[in-house]
Order: structure tokens, then C-alpha cells, then sequence
């Protein structure tokens, strides 16, 4: 587990990056993405948090990699809610979408879970804690992808996962709704870009380059 700024952390890689947001005593903490393996999560005890404190979590898109841990995140905080936009939500609440969530590409069995909110606004912001996180409508990828930006202190931190794709038909990948998306992000000039395979990106300039590279390379 890795501070990046004060109250945001990288939990680790399970399948995806995790990536988890401390938003204060009344928010608790918040999660991006639960990944493949909830031991992952477990372990953020032996830096002084709780799982039992994770109150939201923010599912970027329905893939197998980013969602798989969720059961096991509500059996250990049956208080968590569950927040995905409305064009991924099936996938993520329903058995027989194994082409959606590519679970067949990993040999795993996903257990679905029932969302708290199916996002279906292009901006929709949440007040949680200290802070206010928009959920930001980013198809491409999938259709129902979402990228998340919360202004921490003096930053703007932006949680784009898989902003490098793959795109693929299975997945109903677009590239002209990606290229959209991906100017949404850019006009964020966020300050550091947490991205869902790649690292973390700080700095302004950093973040537009590895936005605009992905681009370029996916016309």
C-alpha cells in the first residue's frame, strides 16, 4: 500500500489497481475498484484502516478485473455501497454476462452484487466526507464506463481506469465515443491521473501526455 497524497492511497494491484480515498470520520473510505483478490483490501489493517470503514465504492466499468472482489468486500462490510453507471450495471448485478465481464478470460465464477446507485447522469457528483467525487461518463472502453475526479487539498485527482483500452466488440467498444471521453478528461486538467494498469501519473503535463498518447493510438 502506497500514500500518494494525503487521504489517497494506492491499495495495491489485484487484476486492476486499487485505488482508495479517506474522506474523513463521516465518509469513511472509499474505494475505486475492488479488484480480483479482497486480501488485498484486508491488508490496508497493517496501515492503520479498517475494511470495516470502507463505506462506497466506485465501480469504473464491469470488468471482471475491476469487480470480482466485490462479494467478498459485502460479506466483511455488509454496509458498502456500490455506485456504476446504468449502461454496465446488468453485468454487474446479474448472472450470464460472462462476455461482458470477460470473466471466462480469467476461469472465474463472479458472484454478482446489487448496487446502491446505477448512475445514469453524464456528471453526477457525490457528497461523501470532506470531499466531492464526480462520476464523469466515459464510454469507450465499455459502454458504461465512468472515470472519477475529486479535488483533494490543492489537487485535482482523476481516477481514469483503463484509459488505454483494449477495445474490443465483445466488450460493445466504441472509438468514436472513446475519443469524446477522452477530451472530457483532458479539459479536467487534473494534477495527478490514477490510472487502472498503468501507475499513477503527477503533474498536469504527465497526465495530458499519457491521456493524448492513448489518443493518438487508438484512432
Amino acid at each position: 500500500m502506497r500514500k500518494i497524497i494525503d487521504n489517497l492511497y494506492h491499495v495495491g494491484d489485484s487484476g486492476c489497481s486499487i485505488f482508495m480515498v479517506n474522506s474523513g470520520t463521516e465518509g469513511g473510505l472509499i474505494l475505486i475498484d475492488c479488484g480480483m483478490d479482497i486480501g488485498l483490501i484486508q491488508k490496508t489493517k497493517n496501515e492503520g484502516f479498517k475494511p470495516r470503514n470502507i463505506k462506497h465504492c466506485f465501480l469504473t466499468h464491469c470488468h471482471i478485473d475491476h469487480i470480482a472482489a466485490c462479494s467478498d468486500l459485502l460479506a466483511i462490510t455488509p454496509d458498502v455501497k456500490f455506485y456504476a453507471h446504468e449502461l454496465d450495471a446488468d453485468p454487474i448485478e446479474k448472472k450470464g454476462f460472462d462476455n461482458k465481464t470477460a470473466a471466462s478470460w480469467y476461469g472465474v465464477k463472479y458472484q454478482p452484487i446489487k448496487l446502491f446507485k446505477r448512475i445514469k447522469e453524464e456528471v453526477e457528483e457525490f457528497s461523501i466526507g470532506n470531499y466531492i467525487f464526480k462520476s464523469i461518463h466515459t464510454p469507450g472502453h465499455t459502454p458504461g464506463s465512468i472515470s472519477i475526479y475529486v479535488k483533494l487539498g490543492d489537487k485535482g485527482v482523476l481516477f481514469g481506469q483503463d484509459i488505454h483500452g483494449p477495445f474490443m466488440e465483445s466488450f460493445s467498444s466504441n472509438l468514436e465515443d472513446y475519443q469524446k471521453s477522452m477530451q472530457k478528461l483532458l479539459n479536467l486538467n487534473a494534477d495527478i491521473l490514477c490510472e487502472g494498469h498503468f501507475g499513477v501519473f503527477e503533474s498536469a503535463e504527465k497526465v495530458r501526455k499519457y491521456i493524448k498518447g492513448y489518443m493518438e493510438s487508438n484512432r
